[in-house]
């Protein structure tokens, strides 16, 4: 703990809301705040609705109406923020696609030696910019860290970079449901995310849904998310006839709730990285069906024991999927039965040993 507490780590994020990785960057500093590490947030955007631990800077605030001037203010901005942390690790969250910003903050603003380059997808170019530039800087940081087995075989086998190494998601198991006022439907499944279609596909989704039998069961689907696809969903849904049984239901707080008392969770995506959502689902003790895209289900997700593995992109096995998970009782009730011991190793006790080594090395 002595060791760790001279330690100054900062975190930084596109935002602390909304996404995925967002909700892992804010509780991995409330776990490092917890192991004694000075901790310390960059959020490029003002836009802050997860429970955070440390000091935060926030270089969303006040922004300019116009873009180039927003711009150069927010990358001064955040040369100050950076050299006010004096952190000994930064650790990058971001989605880092642009080449251009991205080549200046490496050429005027990070320390390659003092950065750990996270990767949350399989979509490796989100993360690393297509230049050899990147594929050089990226093997001097202190270290790539990929989230899901299978990003790193890829960040190996394309990259060639030498310095990855594989530290998954995690749950803190203290963590409790708040309990809310919120009425549920009698019976539902769930799917979780950005309403953007050509990752997440629940268009495909909803249209699978209509093609199995479960609107006839009276199993309403719900979506949590919010997105630039909301508008097009909705009108699919009234287009097919499922205003009663598919609802789009935006972005909620009580997301952990929405899970717990769903039949299971569905995830549709054409790629992902490690979803945080699968192991959130079966911490609630709700099956799971997905495809086995890349990456990160198929590490989670033990075919028939915790949920179901569908092959990739086959909507009609998808379809089979979400009615035997509803018909098969007994298949249901061993999923069921198997979620939470199934995650174990996924756990923040387990994890956090992990980024402790990695961290004061």
């Amino acid at each position: 703990m002595q060791q760790n507490s001279k330690k100054k780590i900062c975190i930084i994020v596109d935002s602390l809301s909304v996404g995925g990785s967002e909700k892992q960057a804010a509780s991995f500093s409330k776990s490092l705040h917890k192991q004694g590490f000075d901790v310390s947030i960059i959020a490029l955007k003002d836009q802050i609705t997860y429970s955070y631990d440390g000091k935060l800077y926030n270089l969303g605030l006040q922004e300019s109406s116009m873009k180039i001037i927003k711009q150069v203010r927010k990358f001064f901005a955040f040369k100050k923020a950076y050299n006010d942390c004096n952190a000994n690790v930064y650790i990058d969250f971001r989605i880092r696609s642009r080449v251009w910003m991205e080549r200046l903050l490496h050429r005027f603003i990070f320390r390659s030696e003092k950065m750990i380059m996270m990767v949350h997808s399989y979509e490796i170019a989100w993360h690393i910019p297509k230049s050899d530039f990147f594929k050089k800087i990226y093997n001097k940081t202190k270290a790539i860290v990929a989230v899901s087995k299978g990003i790193e075989e890829k960040l190996i086998a394309d990259y060639g970079f030498t310095n990855t190494i594989h530290i998954p998601n995690y749950i803190i198991e203290t963590e409790k449901v708040q309990e809310t006022q919120t009425i549920f439907p009698e019976n539902y499944i769930v799917a979780v995310g950005r309403l953007q279609n050509d990752i997440k596909q629940f268009d495909r989704l909803i249209e699978t849904y209509k093609a199995t039998n479960l609107a006839q069961k009276n199993i309403q689907l719900l979506i949590l998310g919010d997105g630039d696809d909301k508008e097009s969903l909705q009108n699919l849904i009234e287009k097919l006839a499922l205003t009663n049984h598919v609802k789009l239901m935006g972005f909620v707080e009580n997301v952990a709730e929405y899970i717990k008392n769903a039949k299971y969770l569905v995830l549709s995506s054409r790629v992902e990285g490690f979803p945080m959502v699968i192991i959130e689902a079966l911490k609630q003790q709700t099956p799971v069906i997905s495809f086995d895209c890349k990456s990160g289900p198929n590490e989670i997700i033990q075919e028939k024991s915790n949920g179901l593995l569908v092959e990739d992109q086959n909507f009609v096995k998808l379809k089979d999927a979400m009615i035997l998970l509803v018909e098969n009782i007994d298949l249901y009730g061993k999923c069921k039965q198997n979620t939470v011991s199934s995650i174990k190793k996924f756990t923040e006790k387990l994890v956090i040993q992990q980024w402790i080594h990695l961290l004061n090395n």
